[in-house]
């Protein structure tokens, strides 16, 4: 993963050193609320962050003003389309940055250095469950089209099931 900077952020690939911080604001609730995710212990998390290095499919979010890791950026290949190049993103921000332009603006740079790097790739796809407004605002912000909604999609650890919305980005859409 290229180390990429913007005004107020460096999205650069995980460190194993990145784990302590990481797993705060990955177990955090506002992140969990949204995502399909268990609680991990630090062991996982170092695990997870070595096979991020491994399979080059993360940016880390830190801010350069005082080095505070804010969340990150997965990239994955898009499995829902066939024979298109196209990727999928996740991503996540500790709530004490949210609301504060930090996600937009490290999206935004992320799908930029995608399509910079891939002069193949046509598409970029991301999925956020229903009800989740703020990542919905965010992703139609950057050019995002909802493409539909997958009703039943995701079963939460505790049995809460959500409905999932599809998002693409074509090349030459992003705001």
């Amino acid at each position: 993963m290229n180390k990429v900077e913007t005004d107020r952020l460096l999205l650069r690939a995980p460190r194993e050193d990145d784990a302590p911080a990481l797993l705060a604001i990955r177990n955090s609730g506002f992140v969990r609320r949204f995502n399909p995710m268990s609680v991990w212990d630090e062991k996982r998390m170092r695990g997870e962050i070595r096979e991020e290095i491994e399979n080059d499919s993360a940016y880390y979010i830190e801010r350069k003003a005082d080095g505070a890791l804010l969340g990150m950026i997965g990239v994955e290949e898009d499995e829902l389309r066939y024979r298109v190049r196209a990727k999928g993103v996740s991503y996540y921000l500790d709530e004490a940055y949210a609301r504060q332009g930090y996600m937009k603006e490290a999206l935004r740079t992320v799908i930029r250095t995608l399509f910079a790097q891939d002069p193949e790739l046509e598409v970029v796809s991301a999925r956020v469950f229903c009800g989740n407004i703020a990542s919905e605002r965010l992703l139609l912000s950057l050019g995002f089209t909802c493409d539909g909604c997958i009703r039943r999609c995701v079963r939460m650890e505790d049995g809460t099931v959500f409905d999932d919305m599809q998002f693409s980005l074509l090349r030459g859409e992003l705001r």
